[in-house]
């Protein structure tokens, strides 16, 4: 084996992008799941009313989590089609899944927004 000979392994260049825009979905899910099951948590400074209160930055929310979501899952999937999968092919999708899972249940009406009750 001389200098430049190679140790066998290749990068997977698919899957790592794949786990990034995955773990920003997941992420903004998590905020939004967080702020569903607890609507008067100030985890995000004065940011947190704009998103329990049906603010624009709740809608924001949920299209960048289900839009960083699925690229974790089509890298993900692309990315082990090549035969070279590895852990990032297994991971990428299954944080796309966590990243839509809050867009997909929000858009098919299973989960509702938080509507503060107007009548004390």
């Amino acid at each position: 084996m001389g200098i430049y000979s190679s140790s066998g392994k290749t990068a997977n260049p698919l899957g790592t992008i794949g786990v990034l825009t995955g773990v920003i979905g997941a992420a903004f899910s998590v905020i939004l799941w967080y702020h569903y099951y607890l609507p008067d948590t100030t985890i995000l400074g004065t940011y947190s009313t704009q998103i329990t209160s049906g603010g624009d930055l709740g809608d924001q929310l949920r299209l960048l989590a289900g839009v960083f979501g699925v690229m974790g899952i089509v890298c993900g999937i692309v990315g082990g089609l090549g035969g070279r999968g590895g852990s990032s092919t297994v991971a990428a999708p299954l944080l796309g899944i966590v990243g839509v899972s809050f867009p997909v249940l929000a858009y098919l009406d299973v989960i509702t927004r938080y509507a503060p009750n107007p009548i004390k």
